[in-house]
């Protein structure tokens, strides 16, 4: 069980999902700046939403996760 109230662990997920946001927007601009069409950027821009999202997810969980 964890040891943090529902209302922060909320807000873990708001700033995760807010970093993993501004990746995707820098990936799909960048992306875009780099000569792909429109659409390929916005999947680019998924890809990095996706792998960042659960990156980061995966370290919240290990940082906050009770010592044994």
């Amino acid at each position: 069980m964890s040891r943090h109230p529902p209302e922060i662990r909320s807000l873990w997920l708001a700033c995760v999902l807010i970093v993993a946001l501004i990746s995707a927007i820098a990936a799909g601009i960048l992306s875009w700046a780099g000569g792909m069409n429109p659409p390929m950027a916005v999947l680019a821009a998924a890809g990095a939403f996706s792998g960042s999202a659960l990156l980061l997810l995966s370290l919240l969980k290990f940082a906050l996760a009770a010592p044994e």
